[in-house]
């Protein structure tokens, strides 16, 4: 039988190995693109996250928890709430500058807190004291702190031009708050709407009366105008949103938080602290997902949207800030950070984390950077160190990224250390090194099989 001719035989190899590459690359790109991701770009059930659930409510105060059920009606917060005054309502409607929607829940010198659940999805609503009523009016403000990035006020009581709206509502880096002072026989207060249809802790830190900001502030427009009015009682209230279960707070100081979830669930409150917000866990396990909200981050390139812990155990505080890291690098090494945040951990704490982070389509744009060259990176030790990082979701205008930590010292988001992949999805350090490679070694072959078949054919 005759040898084979070199020109059949490279044609072969060339097949196989060029075949080989492509291969790869297909394969390694399928993996890549579906990392944590469906189809229409929404995320998987895959990774800690998986394990929350909104599907249930309590209300904490100390140590005291309840289970509780949104308020549901068929229309909006705003509908439901119907605050009225001489800008929103005609003449001859009533429109003591109130909410007249929640006038069948509403009691005497009481403050009244709930979830409304509507066609908008989930707000955190208060109302203090009754349209009216046999009241006198009142003061109070409200530091709410945990809050979602996504939410705001969405109604204000009070909320329009005059020098008589005496009223504030805030919006800081995780948190919001107001002040009120109302009058005779009116309510304050207000409702938040945004980012509370998944799972969320909000604490809310009130001060009523004497202890309210407003509480004889001589700078008011009129600072005598609650005329010493006293709330007196605060309730909580649960389920139909007609007759709805009540039940009154031990406390008109101690700070209350809502949250999702059972009361067998570890517990999760924020406070404020100097430069950014931190988180009080009771009650965990290791194996419990505890979902952390942090501040914005710096920058508005990136927001830090949540993270969720696992390895945590009794209790524990975790803290962010929107600030670098001290003692880092701004970024890691011949890379610009997109954005930055700060936080810290103690008690019993061995975590790991799963940090999902927004970042603006028309920041990478700007900086010609591709989507999938986006990644986390976390502190290590005097240095940062490449997290796994995959993009999970796309809406048009953001991206959005999931990366798994192990410490919450120090993030920041900027281009990935990884090379490049080609158009055929095989990465590699040294460009067009794949092809080269592959046609260099058909030559390599092609010029010794050329010679055995010349030594074989003179020896014939």
């Amino acid at each position: 039988m005759s040898p084979a001719k070199p020109a059949t035989v490279v044609a072969v190899v060339a097949l196989v190995v060029f075949g080989t590459v492509g291969a790869t690359g297909i394969a390694i790109a399928t993996t890549q693109s579906g990392s944590g991701a469906g189809t229409d770009g929404a995320v998987t059930g895959s990774g800690p996250s998986a394990q929350l659930s909104a599907d249930s409510y309590v209300v904490e105060q100390g140590d005291a928890c309840r289970q509780i059920e949104p308020l549901s009606t068929a229309e909006s917060v705003e509908s439901f709430y119907d605050y009225r005054n001489h800008e929103t309502h005609p003449e001859g409607v009533d429109r003591m500058y109130s909410s007249y929607g929640t006038e069948h829940l509403q009691e005497n010198n009481a403050s009244i807190l709930f979830l409304h659940e509507g066609t908008d999805g989930i707000s955190l609503v208060m109302v203090h004291d009754r349209v009216d009523g046999n009241t006198t009016g009142g003061v109070a403000t409200f530091d709410i702190v945990g809050l979602p990035h996504e939410s705001e006020w969405v109604v204000k009581n009070d909320d329009y031009d005059g020098e008589s709206n005496m009223d504030e509502f805030d919006r800081g880096d995780g948190w919001a708050g107001a002040s009120w002072i109302w009058t005779e026989s009116r309510t304050a207060g207000g409702a938040i709407q945004g980012g509370l249809n998944e799972p969320f802790a909000v604490t809310i830190h009130p001060a009523f009366n004497e202890d309210a900001e407003y509480y004889e502030n001589e700078d008011l427009y009129s600072p005598d105008w609650h005329e010493d009015g006293e709330i007196e009682e605060w309730h909580v209230l649960s389920g139909d949103a007609d007759d709805p279960e009540r039940a009154a707070f031990s406390s008109l100081e101690e700070p209350v938080t809502i949250r999702t979830g059972t009361c067998d669930d570890p517990s999760v409150s924020y406070d404020r602290t100097d430069d950014g917000i931190s988180a009080a866990i009771e009650g965990a396990s290791p194996d419990d997902v505890v979902r952390l909200q942090p501040t914005n981050g710096t920058g508005d390139a990136v927001r830090f949207d949540h993270v969720d812990v696992t390895g945590l155990e009794g209790d524990g505080t975790v803290t962010f800030e929107s600030r670098e890291p001290d003692d880092l690098p701004a970024s890691p090494p011949d890379r610009e950070s997109l954005g930055s945040l700060a936080g810290s951990a103690s008690g019993n704490v061995n975590l790991t984390a799963t940090v999902t982070v927004s970042v603006q389509a028309d920041a990478l744009e700007e900086r010609g950077l591709d989507p999938d060259r986006v990644a986390l990176y976390e502190a290590d030790g005097d240095g940062w160190s490449e997290a796994d990082t995959a993009l999970t979701a796309e809406t048009g205008t953001t991206y959005r990224y999931t990366a798994e930590v192990s410490s919450l010292e120090g993030l920041t988001v900027a281009e990935t250390g990884e090379a490049p992949a080609t158009d055929g999805g095989y990465a590699s350090a040294i460009p067009g090194f794949e092809l080269g490679a592959a046609a260099g070694a058909v030559m390599l072959l092609t010029v010794a099989l050329a010679a055995r078949y010349r030594l074989r054919s003179g020896s014939e």
